[in-house]
């Protein structure tokens, strides 16, 4: 399952990366780097929205459609208990958003730009942003990777007509609007290719029926939408200060490069819920983990290896394909980046353990101290190395994040076999 998983994952990262080609250059050309830092910014919005839509359950979400698949009663109540969360988050967020636009824009972009109706469009599409999440928690679960790779090639290619479209026409304002109508597509996806099938599953006449999941989804909950919006958060604070220790180019350069970065994690990200999740979620002792992760490493660690060095060796035909010219100074971005990024693969297969088994105070430790480091570190190399110093610290990051993650885990994956509680 996992070489079928990765294998079809291989191709829809290639075909993400050839569009990619068309999103990035056209952003090079008619936003330039000060642009594509502010594309970066509305991006760090919509992945905090992803996970608030639905008040941050999708992994407890992912783990309890696994466990019941095979049980009607109890997918109802689980289905109707998420709905139930999406209703509350569409509440509060459409309030939080819509009467909040003006204080939001000056947060987000600067007193300078005047983006407000971004933020009013976003307060409308929450509700699909939610069903969006709860379907792809359910696609996750049982996973899905021909139906997930149809729903992601269709999203990809309509996502980027519109991007490219409305970049075009209307520059950075086209393009913060093509990015928030992202959810609508991705929607429309579901619709085409899943609303049949999710009906196995989903009972719409008893959608809002049942609370009775609450206490054991609330478990991932609120801690999941604290370390979500940390990070997202984080990324606006490093960007705004790459902005004003270095330049606003070079904070679009720094966004460039974390937009080449997961494109190629893209291959290693759809393999956390559809794989590792509902695997880990129903391992019942320290040895079928240990044999499970060190599977995963041996199969997967050779092929990342061997792409990082292709995306190093020819980074700056990336540079070139991806963006312009004036964009190759952040080929010294490449190096640290994508060590950290290695590290960062490494440490994750470990620390999916905490969610597939509810341990939610270490998930929420491990992640919050990894930005905590992430910023500090941030600021503390950019005073010596400029921009490259946020490379560094995400590797430094990541180093340190390993080393507490295996000092967590010693007792599951060395030593004599546990049965997990």
């Amino acid at each position: 399952m996992l070489f079928k998983i990765a294998s079809a994952n291989a191709f829809l990262v290639a075909v993400r990366m050839g569009f990619s080609l068309f999103t990035q250059k056209i952003f090079a050309i008619y936003i330039g780097a000060d642009g594509i830092a502010q594309v970066g910014d509305l991006k760090n919005i919509i992945s905090f929205l992803d996970q608030f839509s639905i008040l941050g359950t999708s992994n407890g979400l992912v783990k309890y459609i696994s466990e019941n698949k095979d049980d009607k009663k109890q997918l109802n109540r689980l289905f109707s208990t998420t709905f139930i969360f999406a209703a509350i988050a569409s509440f509060f967020s459409f309030i939080i958003l819509f009467f909040g636009s003006g204080l939001l824009n000056d947060l987000v972009f600067g007193t300078d730009n005047k983006y407000e109706y971004i933020f009013k469009i976003l307060s409308f599409l929450i509700p699909f942003i939610g069903i969006n999440a709860i379907l792809g928690s359910l696609i996750n679960s049982l996973s899905n990777y021909k139906l997930y790779s149809r729903l992601n090639l269709f999203a990809i290619i309509v996502s980027t007509i519109v991007i490219v479209c409305l970049t075009m026409i209307n520059g950075i304002s086209g393009a913060l609007l093509a990015i928030c109508l992202i959810p609508i597509i991705q929607f429309l996806s579901y619709l085409i290719f899943f609303l049949k099938e999710s009906m196995v599953y989903i009972n719409l006449s008893k959608i809002f029926s049942s609370f009775s999941f609450k206490n054991k989804l609330l478990s991932y909950s609120f801690m999941t939408i604290i370390v979500v919006f940390f990070i997202n958060t984080t990324d606006v604070f490093i960007r705004n200060l790459i902005e004003k220790t270095v330049s606003k180019s070079d904070a679009g350069y720094w966004t460039a490069m974390t937009s080449v970065s997961k494109i190629y994690m893209q291959f290693l990200a759809a393999i956390f819920p559809l794989y590792i999740l509902p695997k880990y979620s129903n391992i019942k002792n320290t040895f079928e983990f240990r044999k499970e992760v060190m599977m995963i490493y041996k199969m997967l660690l050779p092929l990342i290896i061997i792409g990082m060095l292709l995306v190093y060796l020819f980074r700056i035909f990336l540079i070139k394909s991806l963006y312009t010219e004036d964009f190759l100074a952040m080929s010294n971005l490449f190096r640290w980046q994508l060590v950290g990024d290695f590290i960062k693969f490494v440490a994750i297969v470990l620390s999916y353990q905490f969610l597939a088994k509810r341990q939610i105070g270490y998930f929420v430790f491990t992640e919050l101290l990894s930005v905590f480091l992430f910023y500090v570190f941030s600021v503390y190399f950019i005073n010596i190395y400029g921009t490259e110093g946020v490379v560094i610290a995400h590797f430094v990051r990541y180093i340190l994040y390993l080393l507490v993650v295996i000092y967590i885990m010693r007792n599951s994956f060395y030593g004599e076999n546990r049965e997990f509680k």
